[in-house]
């Protein structure tokens, strides 16, 4: 063992962009900076050998200090962030401090990633981070750490969040499972992870749990449900632990009221479904012919609340048998079936996936700012519409779907049940009274009356039980946070809509014959 120290930054860059799915209104009314950390960066610190001194600064919640010279720096990377990391990587090399890239964009995006840094870590991280360490202490390190298998994935270190300023977010995510069987065109899962699941004793899980600094929880599990006697194993051991959670499941998780059960006596409170498409053929071209196996949303979506969990609902529009009548569907869709919680997408083809590959070959791909691929840009060339009035339909669904007269319709079929009323996670004194003030201020002192309508609507169903206290308040927040973000967005729709109207080449379809259609490189 070396008696030398060194000091390893890992970095999480900040996003120019965010989307209203990540909560970061949410997370301000919790007095936090942003709701959730990438669990990448406590996970990597796990495996780092203790002559390392580490720090991991994450760009949403604090500052990176520029008094610290580090020996090494690791950064992660999604297309979001990919400019602001190069943007550090450059910094960090001209000082002479090596940089290594690692995560999603910088896995399949290998030879721009070294173009700012010495090293990229491909995929999965244990096995390879050791061993680029040792080659960096021996002067000897290599530009690309991969290896040809995956890791058996059976227990796993507890990551590092004594190393995370705990104070500025309000939940810690967790993976029990790598791995995912299907191979949806759009999707990085199965091909960073394999389509082989692969499972952590739960033993380990349940220290996990145990040793985090905090009682709410979300499962990154691309699928937590998958393995049904798996996850319901899990349920009855986590079930003591009085955490809140949520988590990611395919729509078959309603086939299973045993397990669904379980999963509200264990604490969950929100399962995000990617519903993606109402679009048969959109599904089909896809890859996503599991949404259309053997189960009847309307039954599903029944089954799941009534057991008291709320469902985020997500959509992708742009698909190549989509129109703008897609959009539509979908807000009348969640109308129909009281869904509060949409995330709605523009189709996006991150450099890994196969519809990345196929849209290349077409010459569909632009040469935009990798920053854009969030969800809320569109980023590509769409078959049936035009870039500007896809974003157009869009802004105007969002605003439709989170106005509070939309919500207010949603809510009164939704906890008029009364399956609502299991409290949730506990919090702080000090955190109900700001919560509480900032509700009576937000809904209660305001001169709108749709807010106010859907505030005592809430407090009623409150009073006659219909509805927990802490579920009745999460709601109104949650859908404050949401209205939000949008009117923020809003107001750079001008110079929004001026950059998008720059690249619009129209619809795909009445150019694609164009024998003087210049075809625009990939990323």
């Amino acid at each position: 063992m070396t008696n030398k120290r060194y000091t390893l930054f890992l970095m999480s860059p900040r996003q120019r962009f965010i989307n209203y799915p990540a909560h970061t209104e949410l997370a301000k009314m919790f007095g936090k900076r942003r709701f959730m950390v990438p669990l990448a960066l406590p996970t990597v610190a796990a495996l780092t050998p203790d002559h390392y001194n580490i720090h991991i600064y994450d760009e949403e919640i604090e500052e990176i200090p520029t008094h610290i010279q580090p020996d090494i720096v690791g950064i992660t990377t999604l297309a979001a962030t990919a400019n602001r990391a190069f943007e550090l990587g450059d910094r960090y090399r001209n000082l002479g401090v090596k940089v290594i890239y690692g995560g999603p964009y910088a896995s399949f995006q290998i030879e721009k990633a070294l173009e700012h840094g010495d090293a990229v870590v491909v995929g999965e991280a244990e096995e390879k981070w050791e061993q680029l360490l040792e080659d960096f202490e021996q002067e000897k390190m290599q530009q690309v750490y991969k290896t040809n298998s995956f890791v058996e994935y059976k227990t796993q270190k507890s990551p590092r969040w004594d190393l995370v300023n705990m104070k500025r977010i309000f939940q810690v995510a967790i993976q029990v499972s790598r791995g995912c069987p299907f191979n949806c065109d759009f999707c990085l899962v199965s091909k960073i992870f394999g389509r082989k699941m692969r499972y952590r004793e739960i033993d380990n899980v349940v220290e996990e749990i145990k040793a985090a600094p905090s009682k709410y929880f979300f499962f990154v599990d691309d699928n937590l449900t998958i393995n049904k006697r798996y996850a319901k194993e899990l349920m009855v051991e986590i079930q003591p632990l009085k955490i809140s959670w949520g988590c990611m499941c395919s729509i078959d998780v309603a086939n299973d009221d045993e397990l669904l059960k379980a999963m509200a006596d264990a604490g969950c409170f929100n399962i995000l479904i990617g519903f993606e498409s109402l679009n048969p053929d959109s599904l089909d071209a896809s890859n996503k012919h599991h949404n259309r196996r053997g189960t009847i949303y309307e039954e599903a979506i029944q089954r799941i609340h009534s057991h008291g969990l709320h469902i985020n609902a997500s959509f992708v529009v742009g698909f190549d048998s989509d129109s703008l009548e897609e959009f539509d569907q979908i807000y009348d869709f969640t109308l129909q079936h009281y869904l509060p919680h949409v995330n709605l997408h523009l189709l996006n083809a991150p450099p890994g996936s196969e519809i990345y590959q196929r849209y290349r070959e077409e010459g569909r791909l632009m040469n935009c700012n990798p920053e854009l691929g969030v969800g809320h840009f569109p980023t590509i060339h769409y078959m049936n519409m035009s870039q500007i009035e896809l974003f157009d339909k869009y802004m105007a669904t969002i605003e439709r779907l989170y106005s509070f007269e939309t919500v207010l319709r949603k809510a009164k079929n939704l906890f008029n049940s009364g399956n609502f009323t299991r409290p949730g996670g506990e919090i702080s004194t000090r955190m109900k009274a700001r919560l509480s003030w900032i509700t009576l201020k937000e809904f209660l002192f305001t001169t709108d009356q749709k807010k106010r309508k859907l505030f005592f609507y809430i407090i009623g169903m409150i009073r006659v039980h219909k509805i927990a206290i802490d579920k009745g308040l999460g709601f109104l927040l949650t859908m404050l946070g949401y209205n939000r973000h949008i009117r923020d967005h809003k107001r750079n729709m001008d110079s929004y809509r001026k950059m998008i109207i720059q690249q619009d080449q129209g619809p795909w379809k009445l150019n694609a014959d164009d024998a003087d259609k210049t075809r625009i490189p990939a990323n």
